[in-house]
């Protein structure tokens, strides 16, 4: 990923509140990104995320850090009904990029995802990561770009044989030719458990079986 985490995660409950973490910067401009987990599964959103100098004196919105010698401090704002673990980190930002328009993902015999770029630049693969608590991730799919760098919006559909039930989270990951690595948001997808043929609306271990439900986040151009 060439990111790091810095060492500030806060483990207990929360639910609307900001934070904010003192962040060296690097001779290499960098991206303010976060993971969570949640006791009962909901989503949590970073709806703001501000920068300010050693002196506290406002610097800009946006997680794009530029490069620098001095410590900032970068504030996420959070919206969400429980969280139990918050853990920001920084990716180290390359030369190369893409521009994220857009990720969503839906359950129907099997996740589909579908994620939009705005432009691209020495993309060498795209690959969709998967994980079942914002913070450890494998990869479940993937495809090489429609080009290598181009000022133009792409679209890009998935579909996975993939039934796990529960909370599951997918994001795209970037590999560009410089060896640079961008990461989109993460969309949270619950997935129903199988239903037990004998139970009707309840599953093997007796839990309620609900209809699928997924989440739509698109980032504004």
């Amino acid at each position: 990923f060439n990111l790091y985490f810095t060492d500030q995660c806060i483990s207990q409950n929360m639910s609307d509140t900001t934070i904010c973490i003192k962040v060296p910067r690097q001779a290499q401009g960098q991206v303010a990104a976060f993971s969570y987990s949640s006791p009962n599964g909901a989503p949590a959103f970073v709806t703001e995320v501000r920068q300010y100098d050693s002196s506290c004196e406002f610097i800009e919105f946006g997680t794009l850090i530029a490069s620098g010698t001095d410590t900032i401090t970068v504030c996420y704002d959070i919206q969400a009904t429980l969280i139990d673990n918050f853990c920001p980190y920084m990716i180290l930002a390359g030369g190369l990029s893409v521009e994220w328009c857009g990720i969503y993902a839906y359950y129907d015999n099997g996740v589909h995802v579908r994620f939009l770029t705005c432009s691209n630049s020495g993309t060498l693969r795209y690959e969709v990561i998967h994980s079942i608590d914002a913070m450890n991730w494998q990869v479940v799919g993937g495809c090489l770009p429609r080009q290598e760098t181009s000022s133009r919006d792409a679209d890009y559909n998935f579909s996975i044989n993939f039934h796990q039930g529960g909370d599951n989270y997918f994001a795209i990951r970037e590999y560009d030719v410089n060896g640079g690595v961008n990461v989109s948001d993460i969309v949270y997808l619950n997935i129903p458990y199988p239903q037990a043929k004998e139970n009707g609306n309840f599953d093997l271990l007796g839990r309620q079986v609900n209809s699928s439900r997924f989440m739509y986040y698109v980032q504004p151009k």
